[in-house]
């Protein structure tokens, strides 16, 4: 629901309608949490199960909702279902957009920014018990690339600084698939000032890798989240739908399996890697994933 459409109602009435929304996304998550738990998947979570929360000028929030109990009864449901379920077994995530930059030159975007991981810090709180931690990675991109790198990397972790507990406790970066933010600055700029874990994406290092080969960039990655006893989540696309390599295909013609036989190191050999499937076909592509790693296990 955008703004536009909320301020033509009556407040009453936008609130009910927002309100109605809010609790219809929440049962759509946790049919969607069911399906993927039935797969043995895990489930990347809607970051607009709550329209407009994060909007100043809405000036809206849960107690504003006049099914705000039946809002938190569902809560309680879907904290019922994740309870039975470790995140070994069954892993939550988030990945905000692009607009979170969290070292942009614009304070407003700085303190949007900060409300908006607080805001999905709160949701995951409110969808799994004792989910503080990196098992419940919350994504994003530095997203900032015109500058000094030394100088941003310096702006990020002022404001990393600024958030609380439970946004620092999930927050996580990705490698990117153009500009200055490679795994081995993230890893020499941020990682070791922070200790916040490094998300690898495949396709984005294919494309921006930086100084280090494939496989470096891969075992170092990994070593950001073992230094916190986390598998990582790690991310797995690949390129090249209408001739942009940046951009996902449908279906993959490769699988994280065959990615990790020839790019595991000694560190990350028979190491667990959760791996989170950016093709466009989604779930149909994950089967498709599965077909071919069955197929290629039959013809060993």
């Amino acid at each position: 629901m955008r703004f536009t459409q909320f301020e033509k109602l009556d407040r009453p009435l936008a609130l009910e309608t927002l309100g109605s929304r809010a609790l219809e996304n929440l049962q759509t998550t946790l049919d969607t949490m069911k399906f993927a738990r039935s797969n043995r998947w895990g489930y990347r979570i809607s970051s607009t199960l709550f329209p407009l929360f994060n909007l100043q000028k809405a000036k809206v929030g849960m107690r504003d909702l006049p099914n705000a109990a039946l809002i938190e009864e569902k809560f309680r449901e879907i904290r019922r279902f994740t309870a039975k379920s470790a995140p070994t077994q069954f892993r939550l995530s988030f990945h905000p957009d692009h607009f979170n930059v969290l070292c942009s030159a614009n304070p407003g975007v700085v303190e949007r920014t900060i409300n908006e991981l607080g805001h999905h810090s709160w949701l995951m709180d409110q969808l799994a018990d004792h989910s503080q931690s990196y098992w419940y990675p919350l994504n994003i991109h530095m997203s900032r690339s015109t500058g000094d790198p030394e100088v941003i990397a310096s702006e990020f972790i002022k404001n990393y600084n600024r958030l609380d507990h439970g946004v620092k406790s999930r927050l996580v970066l990705e490698n990117e698939d153009k500009g200055i933010w490679t795994p081995d600055r993230l890893y020499n700029m941020i990682h070791k000032e922070t200790g916040i874990p490094i998300t690898y994406d495949n396709l984005h290092h294919r494309c921006n890798p930086g100084e280090w080969s494939t496989s470096e960039a891969f075992e170092r990655c990994y070593e950001t989240w073992q230094f916190h006893g986390c598998c990582p989540l790690f991310h797995f696309s690949e390129g090249g739908a209408n001739n942009n390599p940046r951009a996902h295909v449908d279906y993959a013609t490769s699988t994280p399996q065959q990615f990790r036989e020839q790019y595991d190191t000694s560190v990350t050999r028979n190491q667990s890697i959760d791996w989170d499937i950016e093709i466009k076909q989604k779930d149909y592509a994950i089967d498709h994933i599965l077909e071919m790693e069955q197929k290629a296990a039959t013809m060993v």
